[in-house]
């Protein structure tokens, strides 16, 4: 990391274009006619209301993407998700994290922030500095006095996320609210505050942005109000759970209760449509905070001008795509039947016979976000090539007859008729062959589609993609608010929340019922289907305390075989079992803390978190 700069004249050195031009949305381009092109001054940017709003804007950065470790998201240390086996060069140090065996020396590179460089402790204190330079240069500045109050709650909001994930990774962290560098603050000695004293610093920015913003009609990606009650909620609900809740106070899920309930008391309501919520434009009915992209200040596609992205990492893979993590088969089971059973009654594979569930016609009836959440084989997948698309299917077989001549099918343009690809009778030998787009040796059989878009290439600069980032959405909190029903007691309001979500129009399932030990597992089941690769899964298992059977989950199980006869029109047939056998025992409580870079602990001196020598 570069040494930060301890003197406040110093801090803001001159801002080239390119950190303005790769702002929010909202940026004005009015900012080219007042400066020279190459460099704007300090006090331009602090006297300056146009100036001003691009700093706030860049500031936005420093809230960390849905990515790491080492790109394609925390998705695969979960119960839920694992690496593709050819990525595992790619994601050591997660892989390391998943054998037990991550220490402060790798923990830079699993928390890599790929769209800048840097990792997360660094990153995080970086922008924590530039925002801490807001507050001081504005403290007196000969502003606009409503713009400057909503900048300033903008400004609240951005610290506040920061610190939070560094929460939520870390525990207790430099509470730093001044100007002066982590690595530099020799006459001012630098300690870890507690888990408490950062989480009520954190909520009291939060509270202190939702007052300034409040009333304000903010643009999409910026803070506002309810994305600052949400935060409060969400920590809060995170506060209350075991991880850091160990005696079960009940007020800290009073707490939690409360703060849901004044983001109720906003409006949000469910957008009807489950799948255009992850779309263009941000659905502000149901998104509480999100961040959409356009091709000036990059996509989550080709982020910042490299091809890093939900695409990038979750595109079905073949040729040079590099399908870093897909689901496991647990994930496929926690899917229901459109009649509100799951296909098993348990992790031993006993068939629920009351589900209807075929083993050998799988992907039928099932929880319409099941066809959101999984490309599986055979899916139908809207390809864009060379200019052209077409709807083909997610090639994942092999030929069960070999053997027996016939003609190979082809997939056809529908408007002229041009044959696109032969993709042969055994997916398999025409992917060695290259004549297939997919890859066919995927490690569980399944991927990831929920991030996905297929309206363009793989990555594309000349492509506006319309991959949504969604931060806080309604859904989480009316999850989290069944969650602390549980807690409470409150079973009944607790299916009422969680039936909510699974009652709008486009999903439209039957009720939960549960109750007891049972309704917490269909309540996480719940909350997996429905918040899979939105930054949760993994956070969740480690403040439930559950990382024992799920993060080190052995064996993952998946499809370890799938056979098209095309003698009989091409019946798919399938068989599954264990495919990753290479997770080993949670190592300990330690681990549901990460460990702070050595190279932090060195320039610092603070204290480890316990457990990483």
């Amino acid at each position: 990391m570069k040494n930060i700069i301890n003197k406040t004249e110093k801090l803001i050195m001159p801002i080239m274009l390119g950190i303005v031009v790769l702002c929010l949305n909202s940026c004005s381009e009015d900012v080219l006619e007042l400066t020279p092109l190459d460099r704007i001054s300090e006090d331009a940017v602090f006297t300056d209301e146009v100036f001003l709003t691009n700093y706030v804007n860049g500031n936005y950065r420093g809230i960390r993407q849905h990515f790491n470790p080492d790109a394609g998201g925390y998705i695969g240390l979960t119960d839920i998700g694992t690496f593709q086996d050819q990525t595992l060069i790619y994601n050591a140090s997660a892989i390391q994290y998943r054998e037990g065996n991550l220490t402060p020396d790798l923990a830079e590179n699993f928390t890599q922030i790929q769209s800048e460089g840097g990792h997360l402790w660094s990153h995080s204190y970086n922008y924590l500095r530039r925002i801490n330079v807001f507050f001081e240069k504005t403290a007196e500045a000969d502003l606009d006095t409503d713009r400057l109050r909503v900048l300033t709650g903008e400004s609240a909001f951005q610290r506040a996320y920061i610190y939070f994930e560094l929460l939520r990774h870390h525990g207790g962290v430099p509470l730093l609210t001044n100007s002066v560098g982590l690595g530099e603050a020799d006459d001012t000695p630098v300690t870890r505050a507690t888990y408490d004293e950062v989480a009520q610093f954190i909520l009291d920015e939060l509270d202190r942005s939702a007052e300034l913003l409040a009333g304000e009609d903010m643009e999409t990606g910026r803070a506002s109000q309810g994305a600052a009650l949400a935060l409060k909620a969400r920590l809060l609900l995170y506060m209350a759970s075991p991880l850091n809740n160990p005696s079960n106070d009940i007020s800290k899920w009073q707490a939690a209760e409360a703060a849901h309930e004044a983001v109720f008391a906003l409006g949000y309501s469910l957008h009807p449509n489950h799948v255009e919520v992850q779309r263009e434009p941000i659905k502000q009915d149901e998104v509480i905070f999100g961040r959409e992209f356009t091709i000036q200040n990059g996509t989550e596609s080709r982020a910042f001008g490299l091809a890093w992205g939900y695409n990038y990492d979750f595109w079905p893979a073949g040729f040079d795509a590099q399908q870093k993590q897909v689901p496991t088969q647990k994930f496929v089971n926690m899917h229901q039947m459109t009649n509100g059973e799951y296909p098993y009654l348990d992790e031993n594979f006993t068939l629920n016979p009351a589900s209807g569930y075929n083993t050998q016609n799988p992907f039928v009836n099932r929880d319409p976000r099941f066809y959101l959440n999984i490309l599986y084989p055979d899916a139908p997948v809207n390809l864009i090539d060379g200019g052209r698309s077409t709807t083909r299917t997610y090639e994942y077989w092999e030929d069960a007859n070999p053997d027996i001549p016939n003609e190979n099918p082809t997939a056809v343009d529908p408007i002229n008729g041009q044959v696109l690809f032969d993709f042969g009778r055994d997916s398999r030998t025409y992917w060695v062959e290259g004549r297939t787009p997919f890859h066919w040796n995927i490690q569980t059989g399944y991927i990831f589609n929920k991030l996905l878009d297929f309206t363009g290439p793989r990555a594309d600069f000349q492509h506006d993609y319309n991959n949504v980032t969604t931060f806080i959405r309604l859904a989480e909190m009316y999850l989290n608010y069944a969650e602390i029903q549980i807690a409470l007691g409150n079973e009944e309001e607790a299916r009422a929340y969680i039936n909510m979500v699974r009652a709008r129009p486009s999903v439209d399932m039957p009720p939960v019922t549960a109750s007891g030990d049972e309704l917490v597992q269909v309540y996480r089941n719940e909350r997996a289907v429905e918040l899979a690769l939105e930054d949760h899964r993994f956070w969740d298992l480690l403040r439930w305390k559950a990382g024992p059977g799920n993060i080190d989950q052995n064996p993952v199980n998946g499809l370890t075989s799938v056979t098209k006869d095309w003698s009989d029109g091409g019946t798919l047939t399938f068989e599954y079992g264990p495919v990753v056998e290479q997770r080993t025992p949670w190592p300990g409580d330690f681990y549901y803390l990460l460990p702070i870079p050595r190279d932090e602990i060195n320039r610092t001196g603070i204290e480890q978190n316990p457990g990483y020598d």
